[in-house]
């Protein structure tokens, strides 16, 4: 009897473990060399903010480099890339959508294009 009990707590711990660690925020540095102000940076942030399985959004428009804190089981980086292409912006290897840069204010778009 005692292995049997020894044994269903060894799986429950196990399954608890795996659980634990799948629920672990992880956060990644994305590229986003077309941000230019402050404004961008809010842009980027409210959209991004709503996205299922983001839990902390900060973009250094200085740095040019967005920090996105995310669970594994919601959304993975290349959901996260997209979204940030959705608003306008450029996402490391994942270029912004051109319907929706066009709307971007012009204090928002690339240089060479203002």
């Amino acid at each position: 009897m005692k292995k049997i009990a020894l044994l269903i707590t060894l799986v429950c711990g196990i399954a608890w473990t795996a659980t634990a660690q799948q629920k672990k925020p992880v956060t990644v540095k994305i590229a986003t060399p077309t941000v230019q102000c402050e404004q961008c940076k809010k842009r980027i942030e409210n959209y991004m903010k709503h996205e299922q399985g983001i839990t902390k959004v900060n973009v250094n428009f200085k740095r040019k480099e967005t920090t996105v804190t995310y669970l594994k089981d919601r959304t993975n980086i290349e959901n996260i890339k997209t979204g940030i292409a959705n608003v306008g912006y450029d996402a490391d290897d994942v270029k912004a959508n051109e319907d929706s840069y066009k709307d971007l204010p012009t204090c928002c778009k690339k240089p060479e294009d203002q």
